[in-house]
């Protein structure tokens, strides 16, 4: 259960691109906005997510227990988890600095900032895959079966709090604007 509710808060783990999922205001949006009536565009311009510290190993201990780490495998999981805690430190200031500068960004340089961001996780993602591929190999049929089992849920899961607000925002433009050509940001 655990597994499932943090496990957004550390996409950094395995599953990209989960973090982003947090819709944000610019910091220049207007005060007059409603939140209740957004325009079609404005998840444009979002920033995602950083998870605190305490989620971070909170989620790190849960993801340990679930999969049954052994003595014998502590050795793996140690940069394992030390990648994943990296990871959310790196988030957390990119983010950070994406905030700051948002205000006095342009639509270009806001994309850029995203992209830049984008590209950041990716690296990150590819180091804490290439961690966790040792561990996983030394995982035997039990655990890699309950790890295969565990990702694609959080996957599945993922997939289904995206489609929820997408639905939810679809429904709300097609009564009070016309619809746009997408969210190219995203």
């Amino acid at each position: 259960m655990m597994f499932r509710r943090l496990l957004p808060a550390a996409a950094f783990v395995l599953l990209p691109g989960m973090a982003m999922a947090a819709d944000q205001q610019p910091a220049a949006a207007p005060a007059a906005q409603s939140t209740t009536q957004r325009s079609p565009t404005a998840s444009l311009a979002h920033t995602p997510h950083a998870p605190a510290p305490e989620q971070v190993e909170a989620h790190i201990k849960a993801l340990h227990d679930q999969l049954a780490i052994t003595k014998k495998q502590e050795a793996l999981w140690t940069p394992f988890a030390q990648d994943m805690r990296d990871n959310a430190q790196r988030l957390h200031d990119s983010i950070e600095n994406r905030r700051e500068k948002l205000p006095g960004m342009n639509a270009l340089e806001n994309m850029q900032s995203y992209a830049e961001l984008t590209v950041e996780r990716a690296q990150d993602m590819q180091t804490l895959n290439s961690a966790f591929a040792p561990l996983y190999e030394s995982f035997s049929k039990k655990q890699r079966k309950h790890a295969d089992a565990l990702f694609q849920q959080g996957d599945s899961e993922h997939a289904e709090k995206g489609q929820a607000p997408e639905a939810a925002e679809q429904a709300t433009s097609t009564t009070s604007a016309p619809a746009t050509g997408g969210a190219a940001a995203q």
